[in-house]
């Protein structure tokens, strides 16, 4: 980090001693920045100090570290590796279950680090020595107390997400493994990005369809399994209106999805979920997003229906105000305009759609 004010003052840590733990890494750093997902930790695996700083609420908008680690008591084969910068949105307790959300931000620059997992390993041990020196002799994968990491932010975050990536293949969790990267979603015009809000949805209109950018990457290609890369919504108020899933036969490539929002008459909230890996659960992690989406009902497509709807009536009743007296050509017209703005109303601008 250039600066002491910017060193995270959290360390989260996941493992590889559950398919579901390598998961979390997989996903930390896959998904697109302002994005939130959520760690898990048994009380016992949480420093004191930071149980602490849970209790008082002090913790909230502290910037973390999330990292990979395994191994952690072998002397040879310890292996730590940072993977992803977030914030802290919200922690508590629960039935002696820490949990904490984290909104990701950047990507970090391994450049100091070796492609050796050799000596990853070896500087992994001194690291891990020093975090259980830190905490009274005892290791924690949540602390407080923990060495500074030769690492730094900013740069280009696609070249920062797949040198993380590479190091990770280096661990036999991660070796056949597909390295997922989902990018800000952006309007189809390309005028702009979306942003997610603070507690990490995303927000649509009916009149704002989106693309979203997906990368993947993997240390090596083998023809089975079958790797699918796919994108599932609800299928009524968000749907995919692009391929909704392709079959990887790449190490690495780029594609996107086109998010279709298709709200009622009120405002919804859903599901977006990206995966990326085998069609059949195995031992291989499966890198996979999941983040709430917002589909808000356009106010100018429900003031331009009103509007409308009210011509629309008002045409089809001049023809009586006019009376038998006017031209029989002119109440025609009318009806018949009054009319078409009614079905436009009713038929094109009408919610929800099957």
């Amino acid at each position: 980090m250039s600066s002491q004010e910017e060193r995270p003052q959290v360390l989260l840590l996941s493992s590889n001693l559950r398919r579901r733990y390598a998961e979390d890494v997989l996903a930390a750093l896959a998904l697109p920045p302002g994005a939130v997902l959520q760690f898990r930790y048994e009380a016992q695996y949480v420093a004191p100090s930071l149980q602490q700083k849970v209790a008082n609420g002090t913790i909230l908008q502290q910037r973390a570290l999330i990292g990979f680690i395994a191994d952690a008591a072998s002397p040879t084969d310890a292996f730590l590796l940072p993977v992803r910068v977030a914030e802290i949105v919200a922690a508590e307790c629960v039935a002696e279950v820490f949990l904490f959300r984290l909104r990701v931000t950047d990507h970090v620059d391994l450049d100091d680090y070796s492609l050796s997992r050799t000596e990853i390993c070896g500087e992994s041990r001194r690291v891990i020595d020093k975090i259980m020196e830190g905490n009274g002799g005892s290791y924690y994968p949540a602390v407080l107390k923990f060495p500074a990491f030769p690492i730094r932010t900013g740069g280009d975050q696609a070249q920062l997400w797949i040198s993380v990536a590479r190091r990770l293949a280096l661990h036999p969790t991660f070796e056949d493994a597909y390295f997922m990267r989902v990018d800000q979603p952006v309007h189809l015009a390309g005028t702009g990005s979306f942003a997610f809000e603070p507690e990490g949805r995303l927000s649509l209109s009916d009149l704002q369809p989106a693309r979203l950018p997906v990368s993947f990457y993997a240390q090596r290609y083998t023809e089975a399994p079958k790797i699918t890369l796919a994108c599932e919504t609800d299928g009524r108020f968000l749907r995919v209106s692009s391929d909704a899933s392709h079959d990887v036969a790449l190490r690495y490539d780029s594609t996107e999805f086109w998010l279709q929002p298709d709200a009622s008459s009120f405002d919804a909230l859903t599901h977006v979920t990206i995966r990326l890996g085998p069609e059949e659960a195995g031992p291989t992690p499966v890198a996979a997003v999941r983040f709430p989406v917002v589909i808000k009902h356009s106010r100018v497509r429900l003031i331009s229906r009103v509007v409308i709807s009210a011509l629309g009536a008002f045409l089809v009743a001049t023809p009586a105000i006019l009376g038998g007296d006017s031209s029989l050509t002119l109440r025609i017209v009318l009806a018949v305009l009054g009319s078409a703005a009614l079905s436009a109303a009713t038929i094109v601008m009408g919610r929800p759609r099957s």
